[in-house]
């Protein structure tokens, strides 16, 4: 089974998120949409909260404006993970490469970033954030927080750091950090997620940014691309591709 753990700042029953969630599954599933209104808990603690209470062999943490766009995306994950007894982590953006002064996962650039994002925002803007072309499943040593799949027995083993990382930032990195010491950590392009934010860099961002290069400094920077090193003065970015009018806006739900 697959236990889905969200953080909800306004958990509403029956909400489109909910239905979304369960509509795009493609088996049963158990969901916690954890009532965190006023964002008084930071996520690590309402995951750790979640897993703790969870019955899944797979556990899904995501954010509460994530949207599938992908149908029966349970037998996905289910498939990934049976394949691999040494994947631990399963996430949909990451980067294969992690700076030591630099605490951003987009920072290295192409090639080294992967995945892709749809960002459906308030405004009416509707693009995919395109980290990499191609669709095939990679390694990597960190991933987004806006999704990702972790094997229960990884939170037996460590969990998520709540004592450092108790706020909204971070968490998923220090996780994937702890996790790739044993286990792989993976972005897989066959599940798609559909954003309603593109992220918030303030100050509390770069606070535990700091906190998280300072935490791995004896391990920055981290690499799983070989001998291959980002160079910054050639950095490319993430291609945006605008998806208004070429594919349907509508979540499903």
């Amino acid at each position: 089974m697959i236990t889905v753990i969200i953080s909800a700042r306004n958990p509403v029953p029956e909400s489109t998120l909910e239905r979304n969630i369960r509509k795009t599954a493609g088996a049963p599933i158990e969901l916690f949409m954890i009532n965190n209104s006023g964002g008084a808990n930071g996520l690590a603690s309402v995951y750790n909260f979640g897993a703790s209470r969870s019955r899944g062999d797979i556990l899904v943490f995501m954010h509460d404006d994530a949207f599938f766009m992908t149908e029966n995306w349970v037998p996905i994950l289910e498939n990934l993970f049976a394949q691999d007894p040494y994947l631990g982590v399963v996430g949909v953006a990451g980067t294969q490469y992690l700076y030591n002064d630099n605490a951003s996962w987009t920072a290295a650039g192409q090639p080294f970033i992967k995945g892709r994002v749809v960002h459906d925002l308030q405004n009416g803007d509707f693009f995919a954030t395109l980290f990499s072309q191609e669709r095939e499943s990679c390694e990597v040593v960190a991933c987004c927080g806006v999704f990702f799949a972790v094997r229960r027995t990884l939170l037996t083993q460590f969990g998520f750091d709540q004592q450092v990382f108790n706020s909204f930032y971070f968490h998923e990195m220090d996780f994937c950090m702890q996790a790739r010491k044993t286990w792989r950590v993976m972005v897989t392009g066959e599940i798609l997620i559909k954003h309603r934010s593109t992220g918030t860099y303030d100050k509390g961002w770069h606070h535990y940014g700091q906190m998280f290069l300072s935490k791995w400094a004896s391990e920055l920077p981290a690499s799983c691309a070989g001998d291959l090193v980002p160079d910054p003065a050639r950095c490319v970015h993430a291609v945006n591709a605008n998806l208004k009018g070429k594919i349907e806006q509508r979540t499903i739900a």
